[in-house]
C-alpha cells in the first residue's frame, strides 16, 4: 500500500473511470514484431500481452483511428500549421488495456520520457501527432525544424487546454521522437517514492515529488528502477548526493547549467523559484549522503 492515498491518485482514479467509459473505437491490431521504423512499440498492462513483452502497431493502423485536424499557430513549428492528431484518450480506447492501468509512459529514441496520468490525459487533452501539414513521418522533418521528430510526437496545445501554460514544465509533456508507449499503473510504477522514507515526507517534499515526476523524471530514472528517462544517465540517488553536498551549486545548475558546465546538455529551468528549488531538494535529498 502507499499509505495515505495522495490526491493525485484519487484524481487519477476518477479520470480512469472517464477513460473506461469513453466511446468504443476499433481495436488496434498488435503485432509481435516490428515491420517498419514508423511502428509504435507498446508494452505494459495490455490484455493478452505478458509482462515484459512488446507489441507493435503500424502508423497506418493508428492513422485509421478517429483523427482530428487542428490548425495551430506556433504550437509545434513556427507559424501556422495543420496537424492531424489522435488524442491519447482515443489511443487508450483502441487498446485492450488490462485492469488497474491508469497511466501512459512515453519513451523517445534518445532516452527522453514523458509521464501522463489518466487525470492529465482527461484534463489537458494531449495528442499524438501523425501528420504535419498533410505529411507523415516518412516526409519529416517539416520545414522550420532542424531535427527529425519522427516517428511520433506527443504534445499539448493551449488552444485545447488554455490552462496548460500554468502547468509547471508543460514542455516536458511534449516529447518528440517517441518510439514506445507503456500502459501502466501509476501506483505500482512509483510505489518506491510513495513508501518507505518517502511515505510521509512533509509538505515541501510532497511538492518536490510532483516537480520530479513532471520534470526531472523525463531525463532521470528514479531509485531502484522506478520509471524515468535515461537521457541524462544520472539517476535520482546520484543527483541527490550532489544536491546534499552543495545545494547552492545544485540550484544554479538546475536554473542555468551552461553557466557552470559549458558542455552541459540539460535544459535550463530559470523559472524555478527559490521555494520550488527548496521543495525539489527536500524531496530528492531525503536520506541522501553527500557526494565526496
Amino acid at each position: 500500500m502507499l499509505g495515505k492515498t495522495p490526491m493525485k491518485l484519487l484524481l487519477a482514479a476518477a479520470a480512469l473511470s472517464l477513460l473506461a467509459t469513453a466511446p468504443q473505437v476499433r481495436a488496434l491490431e498488435l503485432k509481435a514484431s516490428r515491420t517498419s521504423p514508423f511502428d509504435l512499440a507498446l508494452t505494459g498492462k495490455l490484455a493478452g500481452v505478458a509482462p515484459g513483452e512488446t507489441r507493435y502497431v503500424s502508423w497506418s493502423e493508428i492513422r485509421a483511428l478517429p483523427t482530428t485536424r487542428l490548425m495551430l499557430d506556433g504550437e509545434f513549428v513556427k507559424g501556422s500549421q495543420e496537424l492531424t492528431v489522435v488524442f491519447l484518450s482515443d489511443l487508450w480506447a483502441a487498446l485492450s488495456v488490462a485492469p488497474g492501468a491508469d497511466a501512459l509512459f512515453a519513451t523517445c529514441g534518445d532516452g527522453y520520457a514523458g509521464i501522463y496520468t489518466s487525470a492529465f490525459i482527461s484534463h489537458y487533452r494531449p495528442f499524438l501527432v501523425l501528420e504535419i501539414n498533410g505529411k507523415g513521418p516518412g516526409d519529416w522533418p517539416p520545414p522550420g525544424l532542424t531535427f527529425n521528430p519522427a516517428p511520433y510526437v506527443i504534445t499539448v496545445s493551449k488552444a485545447l487546454a488554455p490552462d496548460a501554460s500554468k502547468f509547471l514544465d508543460i514542455e516536458h509533456k511534449k516529447p518528440w521522437g517517441v518510439q514506445k508507449i507503456e500502459i501502466a499503473s501509476f501506483g505500482e510504477s512509483f510505489r518506491g517514492i510513495y513508501s518507505g522514507k518517502w511515505a510521509d515526507p512533509g509538505p515541501a517534499a510532497v511538492a518536490g515529488r510532483d516537480i520530479w515526476l513532471n520534470s526531472c523524471a523525463s531525463c532521470h530514472p528514479g531509485p531502484s528502477g522506478i520509471f524515468g528517462g535515461t537521457k541524462s544517465e544520472r539517476p535520482l540517488p546520484v543527483i541527490a548526493a550532489y544536491a546534499a553536498y552543495d545545494s547552492p551549486f545544485f540550484m544554479k545548475y538546475v536554473r542555468d547549467p551552461k553557466s557552470l558546465v559549458a558542455s552541459a546538455k540539460m535544459e535550463a529551468h530559470p523559472r524555478y523559484t527559490d521555494e520550488q528549488m527548496a521543495q525539489l531538494m527536500a524531496f530528492i535529498t531525503i536520506g541522501a549522503a553527500p557526494a565526496p
